[in-house]
């Protein structure tokens, strides 16, 4: 009896060790999040001779991730006439292996370009974003919730052997002024004492590779962190444009293919719906 129960707990945990093996590779591996979506959180919607397929994705940027390859093979099923993507990613020049470390958004811009489809940014233009957000928040905050939430976005993916922090940091807030941004501080020094101002722990070029992406996601993803609601407001007013955007080119283009994260697509679901069940289109 006793042998069969020692048997029986032996079973118990080599079970238990492979569930936790394979939570480590499917789920979060402490660098990045894999591709959580395999058979559709995505969205096909038809009224009449009119289609949309949102194409759920996570930013990723690792060529053996079979999420490329779905996006490819999506995009040759649904044969599109409009790609839209996010991140300005519609003005990608490069070949696949480049529009793949670019991240997805670039990969569709490859494929429509490789296609001849017409392909155009689902987001607000910059200067509008900011404008917006200027009425309501300072510039130093604003500019602290776009470079946490980039880099957030980064350390989500393998890191290039060659990528720069400094450089980065300095190179996107001189692109978040020329487009509008008031900040008066830019020196490399000044730009990372108004992140670190709303970080538990400071960041610089070497900690930054050793940096939580879960951790800094909550310093603007979550409802009581001081930069909510500046990502919260943007988010909205995205959301808003995309909306707008969406029944503009629905009279014009039958068939359009979005290439966006999951969290946007939620929050327009029920919007894109009514759009896709009015009469007549």
């Amino acid at each position: 009896m006793k042998k069969i129960v020692l048997n029986y707990l032996f079973i118990v945990t080599i079970i238990a060790i492979v569930i936790f093996f394979y939570f480590l590779k499917f789920t979060y591996t402490g660098q990045y999040f894999t591709y959580k979506t395999f058979d559709g959180n995505h969205l096909h919607l038809i009224s009449g001779n009119r289609e949309l397929f949102w194409f759920d994705v996570m930013h990723l940027n690792d060529a053996n991730h079979p999420m490329f390859k779905r996006i490819e093979n999506k995009f040759i099923d649904f044969n599109p006439d409009l790609i839209l993507v996010e991140g300005g990613y519609n003005t990608f020049e490069g070949n696949r292996d480049e529009a793949i470390f670019a991240g997805e958004s670039a990969f569709a811009t490859y494929l429509a370009k490789q296609n001849g489809v017409q392909v155009e940014d689902i987001e607000p233009p910059l200067p509008e974003q900011i404008a917006y957000l200027q009425t309501k928040y300072n510039p130093e905050k604003i500019l602290a919730m776009y470079h946490i939430r980039q880099i957030t976005s980064i350390r989500f993916m393998p890191i290039d052997a060659d990528f720069n922090f400094d450089s980065y940091l300095t190179i996107e807030t001189q692109t978040l002024i020329s487009n509008g941004l008031n900040v008066r501080s830019n020196s490399l020094n000044e730009i990372l004492n108004i992140i670190n101002s709303y970080l538990p722990q400071n960041i610089d070029a070497e900690s930054f590779k050793y940096t939580n992406s879960k951790d800094l996601y909550k310093i603007y993803a979550c409802e009581n962190s001081a930069l909510y609601p500046v990502y919260n407001d943007l988010v909205n007013f995205r959301n808003i444009y995309l909306i707008d955007l969406i029944r503009k080119k629905q009279d014009k283009y039958s068939k359009i293919f979005i290439v966006m994260g999951g969290q946007h697509l939620l929050d327009t679901k029920s919007q894109l719906k009514k759009i896709y069940s009015r009469k007549g289109t």
